[in-house]
């Protein structure tokens, strides 16, 4: 497997910019997830790379191979790229079995004959399907299925994996179960994969690194998870990237408050370009905590239990925001009860140029 690389890559449908001077370096080995709001480009980077469409500006290389590039006019063709990849539908044919699905990609490269089962039978094995050989796709689960497409893939020795929203026809369970599947494979071979999603749940669980891609096609952030949850670069992935809530800031005599429907005293700091007002205060539920001894006082709304913690609505004068408490929060501060008024201790929290319309998300 090798590292792929996008340099200033622009792409337009007529008029109409998808991307424009994009450049991001997926590192070799890893798992990285694009991800992004539908709309902002992936579909259109994943084609470019695979040779299915052709930039106006810019070059991709895979490893030490140069596949594009505007300037020289390098364009190498589409089933010469050594990409496999993985769709969202999984594209098995239906009339063939498990082994001969994995082996049609080889037999399309005229791979000699005596080689073809004992390859396509090896990348049964890395997905354990190997029992499966002689079945038909509709014998099959959605999630067998889905390791057919996998080892189809690996079959043919790519120097890259593109993974296309593989999972999202699946159920939550089976979605859970491929997305283990899918670390161990890459784990097993050290592979490559460039891994398409919307679904920022499933990127968080799965991927080394994370590129964030806004709804203009820009590259917002590149890094790990914890980097991209901790250390949001603006605004945008702030909000795209797990549940926030937001709560403007207004400046009232020599003070900031909360605007809530009713203006609200903020106990904590804010950084100096807050001050004057005109900010939004962002912050995730799950650091907002309870606190018997804090002035910022809130009506619980509502309460549910989701097994591994519980999700509350609190009302901040007529503002509603969402709070997550861990079990562990639980058991230590005990639960608070529906229409109770508690106090809130709002951490890690985050301050942005208010927008209009801005709602608690």
């Amino acid at each position: 497997m090798a590292n792929v690389k996008f340099n200033d890559i622009t792409f337009r449908y007529g008029s109409n910019t998808v991307l424009e001077h994009f450049s991001l370096d997926v590192e070799n080995g890893k798992i990285v997830c694009l991800v992004g709001p539908s709309g902002c480009g992936k579909t259109t980077l994943v084609r470019a790379l695979l040779g299915l469409i052709k930039p106006e500006t810019g070059s991709i290389s895979v490893g030490d191979r140069v596949l594009f590039d505007a300037a020289r006019r390098i364009n190498v063709p589409a089933e010469k790229r050594n990409i496999g990849i993985v769709f969202q539908d999984y594209a098995v044919w239906p009339h063939l079995t498990v082994l001969e699905n994995v082996c049609y990609p080889l037999k399309k490269q005229r791979v000699p004959k005596d080689v073809i089962k004992p390859r396509a039978m090896r990348a049964l094995e890395q997905v354990h399907m190997t029992e499966y050989a002689n079945h038909l796709p509709n014998q099959l689960s959605g999630g067998q299925q889905q390791r057919v497409a996998i080892a189809r893939a690996l079959v043919v020795d790519s120097d890259v994996l593109v993974m296309d929203e593989p999972i999202t026809n699946l159920d939550a369970k089976l979605r859970e179960e491929m997305l283990l599947e899918i670390r161990m494979i890459q784990k097993r071979l050290n592979a490559t994969i460039l891994y398409i999603t919307h679904d920022q749940q499933s990127a968080l669980q799965l991927c080394d690194k994370m590129a964030i891609m806004q709804q203009d096609g820009t590259l917002c952030q590149y890094g790990s998870d914890e980097e991209i949850i901790l250390k949001p670069a603006n605004r945008f992935t702030f909000e795209f990237i797990g549940v926030s809530n937001f709560i403007p800031l207004v400046k009232d005599g020599d003070g900031l408050k909360l605007d809530c429907g009713e203006k609200i005293p903020y106990p904590g700091e804010v950084p100096p370009e807050a001050a004057g007002g005109g900010y939004e205060l962002g912050v995730r539920p799950n650091d907002i905590v309870f606190d018997s001894d804090s002035p910022l006082k809130a009506r619980v709304d509502s309460r549910v239990f989701l097994g591994s913690e519980y999700n509350y609505f609190l009302s901040i004068g007529q503002k509603q925001i969402r709070v997550q408490q861990s079990m562990l929060d639980a058991r230590t501060k005990g639960v608070a009860k529906e229409g109770e008024t508690v106090g809130v201790c709002l951490l890690n929290a985050r301050f942005y140029p208010a927008q209009k319309g801005a709602e608690t998300t």
